[in-house]
């Protein structure tokens, strides 16, 4: 089942004719580099919850952006409808801008946060209190959510553009950077120089939901996005599909038996909260 949307395309990527006559194109990010296997799992994801209602509304085919760019852009060209559909993870104002789709993408994946340090520092090698981590200097990369979440919640912090936040980190700028527990390992394989390394005891963990956002120029668009993943997570396939990611069970193995410093998120809105609610996290057991 999950193979089936791969008959929107051809060999060479490009829409084909169906029965329901031209396909749609539905305009998406591209990946950054360093997150190919989640920006593999995003689009299987979509194309899948989209399929679910080719009957109602046609077939359609992704279209990725030729360029790279930030996730501020990200959220401008989607409020300028040159984007179709981004994902991120949640905040108010986003959801008041844009379109949210409040079906979770990750289980709350991205609410578990590893830290990233010098491999010589030693004082990460045992565990820290909660109040030593805010004596400490966080680095972030410039207009994340995280960064409120962070400063909501008492801790010091830099930002800086996503590449230069592992060269701050290496020259001493900053004592650790806290990364999704699932993108830690491809990031450290692309952009860290080999002086860093993964935290071994402490996870930061808050309520971080990862929504799609459509633009308000589609809200038809959003409603068939709602409909398709919704029958995704009822049968289960959503699920499925996420922790059979090889990065999801390398996430799910690295946090395992961690310390965990709880945090507060005061970016959530009381639909979110109250939508995922309803939505259960295979990796609360690890704790």
């Amino acid at each position: 089942m999950l193979a089936g949307w791969l008959c929107l395309t051809s060999a060479n990527g490009l829409a084909q004719p169906t029965a329901f006559g031209e396909v749609s194109e539905i305009n998406i990010p591209t990946y950054q580099p360093g997150t190919g296997e989640f920006y593999f799992y995003i689009k299987t994801l979509l194309s899948l919850a989209l399929a679910q209602t080719d009957n109602q509304y046609g077939p359609v085919i992704l279209v990725p952006d030729a360029r790279v760019v930030s996730q501020e852009q990200q959220f401008e060209e989607l409020t300028l409808g040159l984007t179709d559909i981004t994902w991120s993870i949640t905040t108010i104002k986003r959801e008041q801008q844009h379109i949210a789709v409040r079906v979770p993408l990750t289980a709350g994946l991205f609410g578990y946060r590893v830290m990233l340090v010098r491999e010589k520092d030693e004082r990460f090698a045992m565990p820290l209190s909660i109040t030593a981590l805010k004596a400490l200097t966080a680095i972030q990369g410039t207009g994340w959510p995280d960064n409120s979440i962070l400063t909501y919640n008492g801790f010091q912090l830099i930002t800086d553009s996503y590449d230069e936040t592992f060269k701050r980190l290496s020259d001493g700028s900053a004592d650790y950077f806290p990364r999704a527990a699932h993108e830690v390992f491809e990031e450290l394989a692309m952009r860290a120089s080999g002086d860093l390394v993964i935290a071994s005891h402490l996870t930061l963990q808050y309520d971080n939901p990862m929504f799609f956002f459509v633009s308000k120029r589609k809200p038809e668009l959003a409603r068939r996005l709602e409909k398709g993943l919704a029958i995704l997570a009822a049968n289960g396939d959503l699920s499925r599909l996420l922790t059979s990611q090889h990065f999801y069970i390398r996430a799910r193995n690295l946090l395992a038996g961690r310390t965990l410093i709880s945090l507060e998120n005061p970016l959530l809105s009381d639909a979110t909260k109250a939508a995922t609610a309803r939505f259960d996290s295979p990796l609360e057991h690890l704790f």
